[in-house]
Parts: structure tokens; C-alpha cells; sequence
């Protein structure tokens, strides 16, 4: 009796994002070399905190100014990905962007939505009093998440 063992493996990866920065385009690098070991598509999402709809034709400056922000970060991110990945393995790739208030609720929300099968988010450098106070995105993302959560420093 030959019993095949179906292994499971990252389809769709999520790294999400809710501010530019060094912390940021690690976990980009990380879950891109992950996507390529699986040959999994690669989703990068940024969240804007806000309860504006970001397809709202009158939006408030500054929520403009964040999405604009946005834009420019992932096509950044999107065309170094292109020129790191081996012409073989070219990373698929899916950019977007959306809002919420609670972004950690938005991450959650997205990846069971989009069958997400790996989320990778960046803790921010914020003091222990302040996580505890205010909540810290990952610790909810990994707290409420459907699938596993990676964090990287």
C-alpha cells in the first residue's frame, strides 16, 4: 500500500506593510526568498491607517499624501524585487493597497479573505509600556491570524 504524503507548502505569501522603512524592506527581502523557494505568489500590502475609503473621491489631504506615500514605496519595492529575481524564478508578484482604523484587523481580514497561507509583518520599535497601552499590530496579527505569522526584525 503506497500512501502519497501530500506536502503542505506556502501558495501565497502576504507581507504587510503599514510604513516605509529599513524594518520594512527586510521583511520584503525575507518573504521574497521564501516565495521563491516555494514558487509562491508574493503579496504586498500596505495599510493606511484611516477610515477613509481610499476610492473616495474627496479625500483628505493628508490621507492623499499617504496614499501617494504608498504608491511610490511598493513600486519601488515591486522593481527591486523584479531585478533581484533570477530570470528563471521571477517572483509573481501583486501589490495593493487599502485603509482601516485597525490595522492589524485589516491584515487579519485580508489574508483569510485572499487564502493566505504565510503572513510576514515587522514588529515596530516601539517601548513595552507603549505596546501595552496601545497594542501592537503583530501581536495581534499573530494573535488572530488563520495561518502561520512571521516576524522579522
Amino acid at each position: 500500500m503506497n500512501i502519497e504524503v501530500k506536502r503542505k507548502t506556502f501558495s501565497k505569501i502576504l507581507v504587510a506593510i503599514h510604513e516605509s522603512s529599513k524594518s520594512a524592506d527586510k521583511a520584503v527581502d525575507y518573504a521574497t526568498r521564501i516565495a521563491q523557494d516555494y514558487n509562491a505568489i508574493l503579496v504586498v500590502l500596505y495599510v493606511v491607517r484611516t477610515q477613509s475609503n481610499l476610492d473616495t473621491i474627496n479625500l483628505p489631504s493628508h490621507v492623499i499624501h499617504f496614499k501617494k506615500q504608498a504608491e511610490t514605496y511598493l513600486g519601488k519595492i515591486s522593481e527591486k524585487i523584479y531585478k533581484q529575481s533570477d530570470t528563471e524564478d521571477i517572483v509573481k508578484i501583486k501589490t495593493e493597497i487599502i485603509a482601516s482604523i485597525k490595522i492589524s484587523d485589516a491584515i487579519v481580514s485580508y489574508a483569510k479573505d485572499k487564502h493566505i497561507d504565510l503572513i510576514v509583518v515587522v514588529p515596530r520599535g516601539r517601548s513595552k509600556l507603549r505596546s501595552f497601552v496601545l497594542g501592537s499590530v503583530t501581536s495581534d496579527v499573530v494573535r488572530l491570524a488563520h495561518c502561520p505569522v512571521l516576524t522579522v526584525r
